[in-house]
């Protein structure tokens, strides 16, 4: 990412995240999976913070937060349609 000064500012902006999000939204998506359970894609994830935080999340964080939960042990991952894939929690096998 590169940063120009814009006219009249004296340094360039520091780089950083788009957006940010509050303390909870980590523990938000953990007790969410934990409490309804069932399937967690990608577009599940984007509405869980569009509700409860009033705006979207993009789809590479949210398949980011899936697959984090998937390599630390509390989901699974369905990968057998490669263009969709499911996570479920690792308790609630089908």
């Amino acid at each position: 990412m590169t940063t120009t000064v814009q006219a009249g500012a004296d340094t360039a902006p520091a780089a950083g995240p788009a957006t940010s999000w509050p303390a909870d939204w980590d523990h938000l998506l953990d007790t969410a999976i934990r409490t309804w359970g069932g399937e967690w894609d990608t577009r599940r994830v984007q509405r869980l913070y569009l509700t409860r935080y009033g705006r979207g999340l993009y789809r590479a964080d949210a398949r980011a937060f899936l697959s984090h939960r998937a390599r630390t042990g509390l989901l699974v991952l369905d990968d057998t349609d490669p263009n969709h894939r499911v996570y479920t929690h690792k308790d609630v096998r089908p």
